[in-house]
């Protein structure tokens, strides 16, 4: 006699039954680690601190010199590294010219006007230099500011405790 199919949901008819499992009581290894079950948001610091030059720039377009001294300083900072900063610091000297150029381009013809004397190749000129010099200034400034150190490690606040010597290699099994 063929058996009734209790559903109405065609998948789980065709399914099947659930597979068992079978779980062996086993002693975990002592050098055995366990990640946690959360998301650790990790970024990369080039991508981050080219963003905040960007940002700061384009927040600051109106100041030519000092946007790009203050972005690249943040940015610098931020890098922690003077190849990263200084890569940071190019990516943004392109990115910022060329968005305000594409903000000119759309908007009216009128607009301009925000670069009277200098022009946008002065503006653009003035940006970079600031940028980089920021950038340098950031990354150099980085260690005097903060304790951070490259190849050392961070503190950690709790004592370091020492193993018993009689202890056992793994805990005993009842």
């Amino acid at each position: 006699m063929p058996e009734r199919i209790l559903t109405q949901d065609p998948e789980k008819a065709l399914a099947g039954p659930k597979p068992r499992y079978e779980y062996i009581r086993q002693e975990i290894p002592a050098d055995l680690t366990f990640k946690p079950d959360t998301i650790n948001p990790v970024h990369n610091r080039f991508i981050v601190s080219t963003l905040v030059m960007a940002f700061i720039s384009m927040a600051l377009f109106f100041l030519p010199m000092f946007n790009g001294l203050l972005a690249g300083t943040f940015g610098g900072f931020h890098a922690r590294r003077m190849p990263r900063a200084l890569g940071a610091a190019a990516l943004s000297a392109v990115a910022v010219p060329t968005a305000l150029a594409f903000f000119l381009f759309i908007g009216s013809a009128t607009q301009g006007h925000i670069f009277y004397g200098l022009g946008f190749w002065g503006y653009t000129a003035l940006y970079v230099i600031g940028i980089f010099i920021g950038a340098v200034t950031g990354a150099i400034s980085h260690p005097f500011w903060t304790s951070y150190k490259i190849g050392e490690p961070a503190p950690v606040s709790a004592p370091r405790t020492r193993v018993p010597d009689a202890a056992p290699p793994s805990r005993p099994t009842t």
